[in-house]
């Protein structure tokens, strides 16, 4: 069961509600479908050859390394997959007037409180250059990125609408400001300038999408010929 993305409880002693927010339906099944196509998709090959040849019944498998090497890739690859899907379908940002708190399964639990953010950064459009990047603009009413900063400059977090909706980063501008933290407000930006003005705002994967696309299909692409290599079909 699905809970819905946002919801609203309650804190003791009258304190201001929490507000709970999750991935919105839409990051929910684009989550699983990406999951489908790095599995059987893009692992086609591996999965035909595997089992119609019944390679399961194979006695050099298990036994001899090369010949097992294909199949000990799928399975990591499958491991990875699941657990990045897992990672983002089940990521909660509970934020109220004494802090934050990000959850989710194969992620350290993040807290934080308003007193330990040093500021802000609401940063409403990345200018990342590319076709690909417009197409997944966030809705006007959105920021591209909202990160919270310590005092050191280090990102504490970052609530993207994309992952958590508008309403997520509202509410996070919105404690932020009740707190007294600084808060800096970007119309428009570059990685490149983002990076030098606060270098450690941007993870290495949004700074060099790019690139991470590359190895994933140089790895995909090395682990299908792999298999045709020592497989066949």
């Amino acid at each position: 069961m699905i809970s819905t993305p946002e919801t609203t409880s309650s804190i003791e002693d009258g304190a201001l509600p929490t507000r709970t927010f999750g991935p919105p339906a839409a990051v929910v099944i684009g989550s699983l479908v990406v999951a489908a196509v790095f599995l059987v998709v893009l692992e086609f090959l591996v999965i035909i050859s595997f089992v119609g040849q019944k390679l399961w019944r194979d006695p050099a498998l298990m036994h001899d390394a090369l010949f097992t090497l294909p199949l000990i890739i799928w399975v990591l690859i499958a491991m990875a997959v699941t657990v990045a899907c897992l990672r983002v379908i089940t990521s909660w940002l509970q934020i109220d007037d004494q802090g934050f708190v990000l959850r989710s399964l194969f992620r350290r639990t993040r807290t934080a409180r308003w007193e330990d953010v040093g500021q802000v950064i609401a940063a409403r459009d990345i200018d990342r250059g590319s076709a690909a990047a417009e197409a997944l603009d966030a809705p006007e009413t959105a920021y591209d990125g909202v990160y919270v900063m310590d005092a050191d400059g280090r990102r504490i977090l970052a609530v993207s609408s994309r992952f958590f909706g508008p309403r997520a980063q509202e509410m996070t501008l919105h404690r932020a400001r009740e707190a007294g933290v600084r808060i800096e407000h970007i119309d428009a930006i570059t990685p490149l300038e983002l990076s030098r003005q606060a270098p450690q705002a941007l993870s290495f994967v949004d700074r060099h999408p790019n690139l991470l696309l590359a190895a994933l299909l140089l790895i995909y692409i090395g682990h299908n010929l792999l298999t045709f290599i020592v497989w066949g079909l």
